[in-house]
């Protein structure tokens, strides 16, 4: 997340670097854009440089939206939540939502308000729910059964590739080169994530820096108030959820870092599309929680006290963890 003068630097930059590379003239119709990410709420296309932002009136390219199962409005280009009408679930009908309501409201007067939870216990409580997210996401039995159907699928569409080269070499009346076939799949392929090796996740200890720095982003925010800080909140354990994802390109805003980027996340975690089948999670939370999350910093008055620890280890180049262990992690 950026202001307008931010963001309007980093589209300069983009094009500073890649104006040599675009070989077609902005909205070029013979073409399908090949978007590029910027930022959170921006990307490029890559072959003819036009920039699409979301949320901005006059837009070249509109928003690409899509309408979500509980009735909100997905841009497909960036991933932002557009538009939030309802939250329905044909599973609950509206004299159980009211009944649940009132008991949350009742809960939240005789627990919450007349006992609040100091510091010390909030940073326990989300060192409990981080740690069990970290768990879930790399070293469950879950994780493992999402890299195995990252890996078959891989492997799918590299058949796909040959098979659909040879097919078209022979509706061509061309002679079947294989290494044509196979430098063709090759080409393809590269578009795609490689899939991550058990081996290739690191130890626990690695994920130290992650987790210590959503706690301390989450202990310092007002975050509304069905993300209340609770073992037994799931809408809490989801944004943690979604915050580990976040990581993987950080989040920042007029030059303050409110989550800093680990690079590595984006190579080693569950594509989003496993995580209905392998987690029982809904892909949608990864935006959802994001946008809420850039919601409580623009509605932040009072600067946040953040302080990141800069990573030393160098596990990425060598797989070799060098983070200090810590106990209870």
């Amino acid at each position: 997340m950026v202001s307008n003068e931010g963001l309007f630097g980093k589209v300069q930059t983009w094009w500073h670097l890649n104006q040599l590379t675009f070989i077609f003239p902005p909205m070029y119709r013979a073409h399908e854009h090949k978007w590029h990410r910027i930022s959170g709420d921006c990307v490029g296309c890559m072959l003819c440089g036009v920039v699409h932002i979301c949320g901005v009136k006059n837009n070249i390219v509109p928003c690409n939206v899509e309408l979500q199962d509980d009735s909100s409005m997905v841009c497909m280009y960036t991933g932002i939540v557009v538009k939030t009408t309802t939250l329905y679930d044909a599973q609950t009908s509206i004299a159980e939502y009211n009944a649940d309501h009132m008991q949350m409201s009742l809960s939240c007067n005789t627990r919450l308000c007349k006992k609040r939870v100091d510091v010390t216990q909030k940073n326990e409580i989300l060192h409990k729910i981080t740690s069990d997210v970290i768990d879930l996401l790399f070293f469950s039995k879950q994780a493992e059964a999402a890299r195995q159907f990252e890996l078959t699928r891989y492997n799918r569409k590299i058949k796909k590739s040959f098979a659909d080269f040879m097919s078209k070499s022979k509706n061509d009346f061309m002679h079947n080169n294989i290494l044509n076939a196979v430098e063709h799949s090759m080409f393809a392929m590269r578009t795609f994530r490689k899939p991550v090796l058990t081996e290739e996740i690191p130890p626990k200890q690695h994920f130290t820096s992650i987790q210590n720095a959503i706690i301390m982003l989450l202990s310092q925010l007002q975050v509304p108030r069905p993300y209340v800080i609770s073992e037994k909140n799931e809408k809490i354990k989801n944004l943690v959820t979604s915050l580990v994802y976040v990581c993987s390109d950080g989040i920042s805003c007029a030059d303050i870092v409110y989550l800093p980027k680990m690079p590595i996340l984006k190579r080693i975690l569950p594509l989003e599309l496993v995580l209905t089948k392998c987690f029982n999670i809904q892909p949608k939370i990864v935006t959802d929680g994001e946008n809420i999350i850039k919601m409580c910093i623009k509605n932040t008055r009072v600067p946040l006290q953040l302080q990141f620890a800069s990573p030393t280890c160098f596990f990425e180049t060598n797989h070799q963890c060098s983070c200090p262990h810590y106990a209870g992690l």
